[in-house]
Formats: C-alpha cells, structure tokens, sequence
C-alpha cells in the first residue's frame, strides 16, 4: 500500500464521534498517517514548509471532515490558501503532480436531502466541485469522495460498518 496522509479537519474531534472514529480506525492501519490539522494550528498559524514536506512524503493525500454549511471547515481553506504555494502546487513546478486528492466526508443529513429535490438541492460531490477545480489546478488525481450520512443519528453498527468501509476504501485508492 502506497503512504496515506489523512488530514483531519474537525475544529472539535474529542467531541466527535464519527470523524473521531473513522480517523482512529483508519490510523491502526500501516502506512496511514493522521495529521489533525485543528490540533496543530487552533490560531490558523500554520507551519507551511512542514506541510509541504509531509505531502510530498505521502501518495494519497485525504482531507477529513465534517461538512460545515455545505462546505469544509474555515481552517482547511485557509491551509489550501497558504500550502498550495506558487512553484510548489503550481507554476513552473508541479510537486503534487499525480498523487491522488481525496475527500472523506462526514454528513449529518441523509442521501435524500443531498438530491436536487431535496433539502439542500445538490448532491455532496456537487457541494466538493471546488476541490475537484483545486485538484485539477495542481495536477493531482482526484477521486470521488468517501462519504458518510446521517451522522447525527447513525447507530454504532452503521458507524462501524462505514469504518471498515473507509478502510477498505483506502486500500483500494492506495494501491
């Protein structure tokens, strides 16, 4: 298996049971790194060359979190905005040039809402269209996104079960 790095957005992970969950699941594996992002950079101040080394050690980046208003949380924006740097990301260098650009994203409403006729009139890959456009920018590969619903009311065997999903899927990206 190719060396995963799973960054994790979740301004509140110890109050998380999904993210929380599927992050310690997927870290027991080998080759999987976890960098939670909130815990290193709670002031936003984040340390860019370190985060750049660790994208280049690793083949298959994925960005974890919860969806927040039909969007990520405000730290991975601002993480893209300061580590995908010209001549870095893009520019006369392309250093994440096919290395895989995953989603893993955690939902507290259900399939039906994410549907052009229901609540939210989209479906979750239409609300990750930008980062198919950043993906695309920088050269990465992206890949369609692991997606867990219904967080809110998901019972621990559902949870469970998208764990071993998650893991599976992992494996099978990192090939």
């Amino acid at each position: 298996m190719k060396k995963v790095l799973i960054n994790l957005v979740h301004p509140n992970i110890d109050e998380s049971r999904v993210n929380k969950f599927l992050s310690q699941t997927a870290e027991k594996e080998e080759n999987i790194t976890i960098n939670n992002l909130y815990a290193k950079y709670p002031d936003f101040k984040i340390d860019v060359q370190k985060e750049q080394e660790l994208l280049l050690q690793n083949d298959v980046i994925i960005f974890q979190f919860p969806m927040y208003w039909l969007s990520s949380p405000a730290l991975l924006k601002e993480w893209l905005d300061v580590v995908f740097t010209y001549n870095f990301a893009y520019g006369e260098n392309y250093k994440l040039e096919g290395k895989k650009f995953v989603i893993a994203v955690s939902t507290g409403s259900g399939t039906a809402q994410y549907s052009s006729t229901g609540s939210n009139k989209h479906s979750v890959e239409e609300f990750l269209t930008p980062f198919v456009g950043t993906a695309n920018y920088i050269k990465m590969d992206y890949q369609n996104p692991f997606v867990t619903y219904e967080t809110f009311v998901i019972s621990d065997e559902k949870l469970e079960e998208s764990a071993k999903n998650y893991v599976e899927y992992i494996k099978n990206i990192s090939k």
